[in-house]
């Protein structure tokens, strides 16, 4: 009972702690954020002049200035400092993306960047009575201590990137990101170049003024040698120079805890995990078989990056199961797509507290060779998301290049192939794939599951089109028209780049491009030329009591799967055209 009560509670305990820090480092991210954004923006107002900076600071940095605006900004600077730390701890190993892996290592360097500024700043007036402000600093920065410039561009920087990183992780998973990734990334791109430029014009602005006034420098700035101010700028470096030894000994502390903490659960409280091979891997509680298997460096797949999206790095656990927490939702959900085999589970969703058995179900080579082809999107963790997969195929194939020239026969295939893959690009789609008389494309790339179901239906109706105006045009051709066959579905898949040497194209990976082609199949045998699974027909037309569904036995599937049949045109005209009113 003991043992239970600690398997169970501890990650309990765990989980709370996440819903609480995840929120609280998204709130202090954007606080800090937007603190540097504004910042940015104000630089950039010295591409005007440094008046220009003094005027707009009272908008954009003056709010900042009061006690509410104060709290709030140290509040969000030490509890994101803090959670980061935590996080460096927090980590059982070091192997991460790279994104990460950036983000993690910009974040500690911001600290060091940032405390000879803002203690400067903020010591410098409370505690020396210096008189500071923008034009005071563009003076100091640019005759008397360049190397603040260079930090302050190199913080500028570092800064932007994080927050960046950051925000694009919190904002990828939102419906609408995708749409508007090329704006963010212009402003991505031009805030702190703006701001770089208005840096830089606000100081060549200083030293233009101190040639026709050599005494501006030292007037203007806040602490030009040989003067008092320079002797109090000096304590002020001082405290900066505390300060930023005090935080490395923060991170350096941190390190030695962690090496305390692992030195520690190895000796007394380690979680042995084995393999098939009686490898045993001994690793601190809370560690997923997955990332035990990545710091031991076994080789084990996870195309999805350890998400629980798929099911890949699944394990049957061969012993210390009744040991385990149940599945939550995400597991539940992959393990039920697969079927729920007894004694599997996803490796990375497991964090064993005791001793545990394990044989990983899918197999990964060590060594890939140079030329293999890859899926890169699999490879950096997979970009999921609904798309619209469309099927066309043309019929009797093989009786249209008999007894012909090879090169008539092509250019008759050429001709097919065009009318398909223009009408597939004139709604937004992507071919992935040429095979023979086969095309299979998507849609949804930058839109949502509605849009992508719309502009697959519109294709499809194009293509119907364009191939009977093809009959028309090589009738003198032809002994039979041209006959296609169209499969239609929408749901989720996994999207990415797939390349072998140099070369790469748009693919997906999923089951809804292979019910696609099977509804496809199906049209020779209810004799109609294209099928469309009911999910994709209810997103271009909801609540439509007039479009007729019928449950379809498709090969390979065990349940029967609802589709709507279109045998001329002006059935799918009527699915695309809204219902007439009652």
């Amino acid at each position: 009972m003991k043992i239970f009560q600690s398997t169970s509670i501890v990650p309990a305990l765990t989980r709370a702690g996440r819903r609480v820090e995840r929120p609280l480092r998204l709130v202090s991210g954007l606080v800090l954020f937007a603190y540097a954004t504004s910042h940015l923006v104000n630089h950039a107002f010295g591409i005007r002049s440094i008046a220009a900076m003094e005027a707009a600071s009272r908008v954009l940095l003056n709010p900042w200035q009061t006690l509410p605006g104060l709290t709030l900004l140290y509040t969000s600077f030490f509890a994101h400092g803090l959670l980061g730390l935590y996080a460096l701890y927090r980590r059982r190993h070091l192997r991460m993306p790279a994104s990460e892996a950036w983000q993690l290592a910009l974040g500690l360097t911001i600290p060091l960047l940032l405390i000879p500024h803002a203690a400067g700043v903020r010591f410098g007036t409370s505690i020396y009575g210096l008189e500071i402000g923008y034009a005071r600093l563009i003076y100091q920065f640019w005759f008397f201590a360049i190397e603040d410039a260079v930090r302050q561009i190199a913080l500028l920087l570092i800064v932007w990137i994080h927050g960046c990183i950051g925000l694009r992780a919190w904002l990828s998973s939102k419906p609408w990101y995708r749409r508007g990734t090329a704006a963010l990334a212009s402003l991505a791109v031009l805030v702190p170049v703006l701001a770089l430029l208005g840096f830089i014009n606000a100081g060549l602005d200083a030293r233009d003024t101190a040639q026709r006034d050599p005494q501006a420098a030292a007037v203007h700035a806040i602490a030009a040698p040989g003067t008092p101010a320079a002797e109090k700028l000096v304590g002020v470096r001082r405290i900066s120079d505390m300060l930023a030894l005090g935080y490395l000994g923060l991170v350096a502390g941190t390190i030695g805890l962690r090496v305390l903490r692992d030195w520690h659960v190895r000796r007394f409280r380690a979680v042995h995990i084995t393999y098939p091979d009686n490898r045993v891997v001994a690793v601190p509680p809370g560690f997923s078989v997955l990332e035990a298997s990545r710091w031991a460096g076994i080789p084990h797949a996870s195309v999805c990056g350890g998400r629980g999206r798929c099911s890949t790095c699944r394990v049957r656990v061969t012993k210390g199961a009744e040991q385990l927490a149940p599945p939550g939702p995400i597991e539940a959900r992959t393990l039920e797509r697969i079927g729920n085999p007894v004694g599997v589970r996803l490796a990375c969703q497991i964090r064993p507290q005791a001793d545990l058995e394990v044989e990983p179900l899918v197999r990964t080579s060590v060594d890939a060779p140079s030329g293999i082809v890859r899926f890169g999107a699999a490879i950096e963790g997979g970009a999921e998301m609904e798309i619209a997969a469309l099927f066309v195929d043309l019929r009797e194939s093989t009786r249209l290049a008999t007894g012909r020239l090879p090169y008539d026969a092509l250019f008759l295939f050429d001709r097919y192939i065009q009318v398909v893959t223009t009408a597939i690009r004139d709604n937004s789609g992507h071919v992935t794939s040429i095979a023979g008389d086969g095309v299979m494309s998507m849609f949804g790339i930058n839109s949502n599951g509605a849009r992508a179901a719309r502009d697959a239906f519109e294709a499809a109706a194009q293509i119907w089109v364009g191939v009977e105006s093809l009959n028309n045009d090589l009738a003198d051709e032809l002994q039979v028209p041209l006959r296609i066959g169209i499969g239609l579905h929408v749901g989720m898949a996994v999207v990415g780049m797939i390349s072998t040497g140099g070369a790469g194209s748009l693919q997906f990976l999923g089951d809804t491009g292979n019910l696609a082609a099977k509804l496809e199949g199906e049209t020779k045998r209810w004799d109609c030329v294209m099928i469309a699974s009911a999910q994709a027909a209810a997103l271009v037309a909801p609540d439509r009591p007039d479009i007729e569904t019928r449950a379809l036995s498709v090969p390979g599937k065990e349940a029967s799967v609802p589709a709507v049949l279109f045998r001329t045109r002006d059935e799918l005209d009527r699915l695309l055209r809204p219902a007439a009113p009652a």
